[in-house]
């Protein structure tokens, strides 16, 4: 990947961005009550946040560490809240109650009861539970810098809301402390009016109103169900019943004849669940297979594999022994006259493959006519080393593209013969040298790397089986690998969900040409070992300002779920001897250097450091994981103060991070 501002997931959350701070109008009437006591407790995670209100949807103050001690004055209706003091916080503040460990016995959870609900695998609710007082009409003007005072709530509620803000959002990221570039600053303005008159009817049975964006209703009580269609914001559904672990309400929707199960830590509760049955797991629907759990098979009416060109072999995918799993990162070395250096810091740490990407346009700039000078210093500087070396090949020539192309962005060539003529060439210049493995094109889902063009996975295909060939014919001994996606949910003509476009690469017969599956499981603010499902969760718990994976839940928030998908995916279409090769992930830390990468403000470097070992051990033991590259070794070096420079692993006169330390120990 060349950058990264337009990843899919990241534009819908560009506006939540910039109305950090306001608070969900629902939530402005949520219930509070005072103690007669003042009780101590101390935090629980690692970080934690604090809150202007009883909620996630509450504006973060800042937050605490491990350990700390502060004052319970108050407590939300249903107890799951904490209005508290704490030194250095000017008056009251809000704290999640089930991540404390109450000091004094005040007849409410024990500390082990909090501590086994801080290492829950499930997600939270964050729900306030009104209180039954008898009808009340509201209206509510809200502003960006308007404190929240909790007021007793009243079923039916009718509530009519102003909103208009204007929010200055401003990223500051300082640099280490050796860096010469100054911090950056980013500020963002953006004013949102809007008015709505809402009811919530709760006179026969309480109400969950959906807060994300688009939410998923699945046909049972957890993600492994089917879902059965979508919802926006502010969608409200009637309880009916509650799932096994209390976490899944199944509700009744308008024109849905089924009832339907909602995710109950990504709604907002009107009215009280005294009296709704909880369902035993013999009472809720079946719980679907677990394997495969990525990717149905393809049913027996869809198309057929697309057939391989006349050309091209079709058995290719093992005609290599497999090469296993090795220890990779990414570099940017071409035309620095640092590639001896940098091989030397890869070295170091014990590693033995590098990536490198090769942008086809500058080496071919008319047909035929190849300048491979600026690449041969890499290949030799390997060759002393033993490093093996990945090139990945994108971004095709002017003259190689289809008439009219957008010249604002890289794209694939009209013709896929002429980029096998290059990357044959490329294979032929340097067989039997470092170079040991070559991937087609980057990120093909991503219409910026797709040229703005329709994205097409067949398209795709077709340009990969050329190159494949023309690749074996000139060193049989190179790896192929298929261009890597971005993690991404579909977004119109802006990307495509990279588990679909996997799926129906599968079915135009990608495992005939390539000899690895490539893939980009990024990592954002959710640790190694977390799933998707759990993402949620996991950052409510450590403390955080990005909420990406409690917004919009999806796989591609999670290294883990994003790697294991590709795997049962393979493995669904008959390609389970082809390996996943991460031909880049990794974790953004230190603090954003652009607003859109508001989730490396989370990471601090020793958990950048922690997550990617771990991330490599699980690689390395899952056994069908080929060389892994991590993203990124030295952008602090050629590119610092940029989006780039998040992911380097080195400072900016190649001192060491925290993360490249623990590489260099960590056990390989």
């Amino acid at each position: 990947m060349r950058r990264r501002v337009s990843r899919p997931l990241i534009l819908s959350f560009i506006l939540l961005l910039l109305l950090m701070g306001l608070p969900s109008f629902a939530l402005a009437t949520s219930t509070a009550q005072e103690s007669t006591d003042t009780v101590t407790a101390v935090t629980i995670p690692p970080r934690m946040n604090v809150r202007s209100g009883p909620a996630t949807t509450y504006r973060v103050l800042g937050s605490i560490s491990a350990g700390t001690e502060v004052t319970i004055i108050g407590e939300n209706t249903d107890g799951r809240w904490a209005r508290v003091q704490i030194d250095g916080y000017d008056g009251p503040v809000w704290l999640a109650k089930w991540l404390l460990d109450i000091q004094q016995n005040t007849g409410e959870e024990s500390s082990a009861d909090t501590a086994r609900a801080a290492s829950s695998s499930e997600a939270v609710t964050t729900t306030d539970t009104a209180t039954d007082t008898g009808p009340i009409s509201t209206t509510v003007v809200l502003s960006a810098t308007a404190q929240i005072t909790p007021t007793p709530t009243a079923i039916p509620v009718t509530t009519t809301a102003s909103i208009t803000t204007t929010a200055s959002i401003t990223t500051t990221a300082p640099t280490p402390a050796s860096a010469e570039t100054p911090a950056v600053e980013e500020e963002a303005e953006a004013t949102v009016e809007a008015a709505a008159e809402v009811t919530i009817d709760t006179s026969a049975g309480p109400v969950a109103v959906t807060t994300p964006p688009r939410m998923n209703v699945r046909r049972g009580p957890g993600t492994d169900y089917p879902i059965a269609t979508g919802v926006d914001t502010g969608t409200q559904a009637r309880i009916v019943a509650l799932g096994p672990e209390r976490q899944w309400y199944q509700v009744e929707l308008p024109g849905q004849e089924d009832k339907l199960w909602l995710f109950a830590g990504l709604t907002t509760l009107y009215g009280s669940l005294d009296g709704i049955p909880q369902l035993s797991e013999e009472e809720i629907p079946p719980r679907p297979q677990p394997t495969p759990t990525a990717a149905p098979a393809a049913p027996a009416s869809a198309a057929a594999p697309a057939p391989a060109p006349a050309a091209v072999p079709i058995a290719r995918a093992a005609a290599l022994p497999g090469i296993g799993f090795g220890y990779g990162v990414q570099a940017h070395i071409i035309h620095t006259g640092q590639e001896g250096l940098a091989m030397d810091k890869t070295r170091e740490m014990g590693f033995s493959w590098m990536k490198q990407q090769i942008e086809w346009r500058i080496f071919e700039s008319s047909p035929g006519q190849y300048g491979f000078g600026d690449i041969g210093p890499i290949i030799g500087a390997a060759n002393q080393r033993g490093i093996n070396l990945l090139f990945s090949v994108v971004n095709a020539p002017d003259w190689a593209r289809e008439p009219g192309f957008d010249a604002s962005v890289g794209g694939p060539p009209a013709d896929p013969q002429t980029l096998a003529n290059f990357v044959g060439a490329l294979a032929r210049e340097y067989c039997g040298s470092s170079l040991k493995a070559i991937e087609i094109w980057n990120e093909q889902n991503l219409h910026y790397e797709w040229g703005n063009k329709p994205l097409d996975p067949a398209e795709y295909v077709r340009l990969l089986a050329p190159s494949y060939a023309s690749i074996k014919a000139a060193c049989p001994s190179i790896y192929v690998i298929s261009g890597a996606l971005t993690p991404a949910g579909d977004n119109g003509g802006f990307a495509m969900d990279d588990f679909r476009y996997l799926e129906e690469m599968f079915k135009q017969g990608v495992a005939r040409y390539a000899d690895g599956i490539g893939a980009h499981p990024s990592g954002y603010n959710v640790p190694a070992n977390v799933t998707w499902q759990n993402a949620c969760a996991a950052i409510q718990q450590s403390g955080n300002t990005f909420n990406g994976a409690c917004d919009n839940p999806h796989h591609s928030w999670s290294f883990r779920s994003t790697m294991e998908g590709y795997r049962n995916i393979a493995v669904v279409y008959g390609a389970a001897n082809l390996p996943i090769w991460p031909t880049e992930f990794g974790w953004a830390a230190g603090g954003a250097f652009h607003p859109a990468y508001a989730y490396a403000n989370d990471n601090s470097y020793e958990e950048q450091a922690a997550w990617t070992v771990e991330a490599y051990q699980m690689m390395r033991a899952w056994g069908w994981v080929g060389p892994a590259f991590l993203w990124n070794l030295n952008f602090r070096v050629v590119a610092n103060g940029t989006e780039k420079a998040q992911w380097g692993i080195v400072r900016n006169d190649w001192s060491p991070l925290p993360v490249y330390s623990a590489l260099q120990g960590m056990g390989k």
